[in-house]
């Protein structure tokens, strides 16, 4: 299969062959994870590296996200902070020529944080996207470690699926994402807290973190069980690590505003947020209710800056942002399990974000395979049918992509639900 994934066209002109390449391997990562669980880790990453180096040689079709590390990774080369400027700005045209008409959204600074740019910069300047893609490969492959290091009844469960698992196979190895690097550190940090070294978890989170924000939801669960010495670590890691790539005028949040602000791909429950903030009428009420106290406060300057706020998007976004803030607490705060507490707060991020693309089930992957959850572990195998809003299958409809990915996961949640508040009640 992952030969065939190799040798592929173009997925973005033949996506069908894709998805069903990928629907095949999805069947036999279950068919390893069934009867390789006690093959020993050395197998399994023997295994995985062949997979993942199969597509190293693959150029990136599905997502052009590494191209844009490449071009980050050139600039900082050069001394120059890419939280200083996008592509096409005037001071930056003449860098990596060849590569910059490869990169998307042109007009934004980056919104990759410190420590995925300083990869960037190692592993990418200069173009070299076989390296970056080795890279990537191998930080996703030491996944396959932490799963099994991690022990526990699922670890050798979890470490044969996530070693054959078609998704972190072609969206690290095959499309270079960045990903794999947090959710290592993640996990990394997690195994220090469950061995008592708090210090070296704090680091191992700061720089989750600091590849992507999304390791933040997991902050409350980790601080509840850590406390001061985790705390510390990571205030320090943190604030030398985003000094360090902060420079007059260049702030690492980049262009972090307009990606909250402007993006969404592949989220029913925003576009049920959307619709239902349309359906009310809500951000004209709002409005209306601005400006009447606008006018009772006798008209000051400040209030000109909030008007761009009235608009659908955002108050989708706020509604999806207080519930997402007011599960994250719930969980941190009710749930005994760390693994469990970590699961649940990037379940619930991952759920409420407008943005759901397929890599970003990498971030979740381990922990469904650990605790064997069915939801989410189909979402993995049904995630990059949502390719085909980017790239669209003739007749294949919104609809029925929704419906083909969501139905089943919405129908396997609420069992997993029902069967834990079960266990709950028996104390099983």
């Amino acid at each position: 299969m992952a030969v065939g994934l190799l040798l592929s066209p173009d997925a973005r002109e033949r996506l069908a062959p894709y998805l069903l390449l990928y629907l095949a391997a999805a069947a036999i990562s279950l068919l390893a994870a069934r009867i390789l669980p006690a093959s020993g880790p050395g197998f399994l990453l023997l295994c995985g590296a062949l997979l993942r180096a199969t597509l190293l040689a693959r150029t990136p079709d599905l997502s052009d996200d590494a191209f844009r590390y490449l071009w980050d990774g050139s600039v900082a080369a050069r001394g120059i902070s890419p939280y200083a400027f996008a592509p096409d700005d005037a001071a930056v045209s003449e860098i990596a020529p060849d590569l910059r008409p490869r990169v998307a959204h042109r007009d934004i600074r980056s919104v990759y944080p410190p420590v995925a740019q300083a990869a960037f910069r190692v592993f990418g300047a200069g173009g070299n996207l076989l390296a970056w893609k080795a890279f990537a490969g191998a930080a996703d492959l030491s996944v396959v470690a932490l799963l099994w290091t991690a022990g526990g009844p699922g670890a050798g469960f979890a470490a044969a699926l996530y070693a054959f698992h078609p998704l972190p196979v072609t969206e690290t190895a095959g499309e270079g994402h960045v990903d794999s690097l947090g959710v290592a550190l993640l996990l990394a940090s997690l195994l220090h807290v469950a061995r008592v070294r708090r210090a070296l978890a704090g680091i191992a989170f700061a720089m989750s973190v600091l590849t992507k924000y999304v390791s933040l939801a997991a902050a409350i669960p980790l601080l509840r069980r850590s406390r001061f010495k985790f705390l510390a670590a990571v205030a320090v890691t943190a604030a030398v690590l985003w000094l360090a790539a902060s420079r007059p005028g260049a702030s690492p949040l980049g262009g972090l505003g307009q990606y909250a602000t402007r993006w969404d791909f592949n989220s029913p429950v925003y576009s049920a947020a959307a619709r239902l903030m349309d359906a009310a009428e809500i951000p004209e009420r709002a409005k209306g209710v601005f400006l009447d106290l606008k006018e009772r406060w006798n008209h000051p300057d400040w209030t000109r800056g909030v008007f761009p706020y009235f608009y659908t998007a955002f108050f989708a976004r706020a509604l999806l942002g207080v519930v997402l803030a007011a599960l994250l607490a719930w969980i941190g705060l009710r749930v005994a399990d760390l693994e469990t507490a970590v699961f649940a707060s990037l379940a619930a991020l991952l759920i409420l974000s407008p943005t759901l693309y397929p890599w970003y089930l990498l971030w979740i992957l381990p922990f469904a395979a650990r605790k064997r959850e069915p939801a989410f572990l189909f979402l993995s195998f049904a995630i990059p049918l949502s390719y085909a809003l980017l790239h669209p299958v003739p007749g294949v409809s919104r609809a029925l992509l929704y419906a083909c990915e969501f139905a089943p996961f919405a129908l396997l949640g609420v069992w997993t639900l029902v069967r834990s508040a079960r266990g709950l009640r028996t104390g099983d």
